[in-house]
């Protein structure tokens, strides 16, 4: 006997389709007539299914329609299948959109993104759930900043690959950061013990976030060359912003007595640039050989803060900081009161008289 031929799953008749039940096909009856979807495996941003509406099965089309929906589906179960984290990281680290972000947003989302890397080197990335997260952000959960930071890049990492159709699901849905993590102020005795510390290291990489109220990362960077005509030249690594901070009169004076001995005002003895991390782990270093626990930003919460308790305006502040306004306020959250109000009425007194 001939064994009968199989035909493509677009060439069958209808009444071949009606008979059993299709994989991944949900009926919906909407105003007493019945339609047919599609589960295609995607989902939205608000995490509900993608449903592909099918035509009726009595549709000459309804076969070719399936069959593509279905290899659709396929083709992306088995990719998630073999694609791992590191190899979706890599994906994403290559894409447009990565190169688009600022440097120091590669650099920070690089951090966490490592950590991804050697704490799930051969998971699936389509099967990373929610309490896989969960896990992992609480493994931080001693340093909020970094658990806050994980669940950031990770959502970015899987946002971009939802939008690429590398994966469909979304493992920091519903995940809530930590508490406040911002960056303290350095304290006013640290600050002046810094200023005038004997290790003129720490005092000019001090003296420079201060009095220009800047990013380590952008304080790293200025060349003797930016200073120029009395104010600092300048365009913000984060921001792209071009800036021209007036020198403080106190750093134009360290400025004048520090030797030059590469083309960057951080250098090392041999003349090499000093690096953001080298930077901040030095001071680091000295304030905890003096009990305190800080991060370099703090200073520029220091600089936003002795700004407006010098009785500039928030639009003053912001154009020496570079932030908008509405950073400034938010970073002036702990200005000193007693200052602002002593202030205050010294204005006011001089009002009067």
């Amino acid at each position: 006997m001939r064994a009968a031929r199989s035909r493509p799953i677009g060439d069958r008749g209808a009444s071949s389709m009606v008979k059993g039940k299709l994989a991944y096909v949900k009926p919906v009856t909407a105003k007493g007539k019945r339609y047919e979807y599609f589960i295609t495996g995607q989902v939205k941003a608000d995490g509900k299914p993608i449903l592909a509406r099918l035509p009726a099965r009595n549709d000459p089309s309804f076969g070719a329609t399936y069959a593509a929906l279905l290899a659709g589906r396929s083709r992306r179960e088995n990719r998630a299948a073999v694609l791992t984290i590191p190899r979706l990281i890599d994906l994403f680290e290559r894409s447009p959109e990565f190169r688009k972000l600022a440097v120091a947003t590669q650099r920070t989302y690089a951090v966490y993104l490592r950590v991804l890397t050697d704490q799930l080197a051969s998971a699936p990335a389509g099967e990373i759930t929610r309490q896989d997260m969960l896990l992992l952000r609480d493994k931080h959960g001693d340093r909020t900043g970094a658990a806050n930071g994980l669940v950031r890049t990770t959502r970015a990492l899987y946002a971009w690959a939802r939008r690429r159709e590398h994966v469909a699901n979304d493992p920091c849905a519903g995940i809530e950061l930590f508490g406040s993590t911002d960056h303290q102020p350095w304290p006013d005795d640290l600050l002046v013990a810094a200023l005038a510390s004997a290790d003129a290291d720490v005092r000019l990489t001090v003296s420079l976030l201060y009095f220009t109220a800047q990013r380590i990362g952008d304080a790293c960077a200025l060349r003797w060359s930016d200073v120029r005509d009395g104010f600092v030249s300048l365009v913000q690594e984060k921001t792209g912003k071009p800036m021209d901070v007036r020198v403080h009169r106190d750093l134009a004076a360290l400025l004048t007595a520090t030797p030059r001995r590469g083309m960057t005002i951080l250098s090392d003895d041999k003349g090499r640039a000093m690096t953001p991390d080298r930077a901040r782990r030095r001071l680091q270093a000295w304030a905890e050989d003096r009990g305190y626990r800080i991060v370099p930003h703090g200073l520029r919460k220091n600089a936003v803060n002795a700004l407006l308790e010098a009785g500039c305006t928030s639009a003053e502040t912001a154009a020496v900081s570079g932030q908008s306004l509405q950073m400034v306020e938010h970073y002036a959250k702990q200005r000193s009161h007693r200052k602002l109000s002593s202030s205050a009425i010294l204005k006011f007194e001089g009002i009067k008289g």
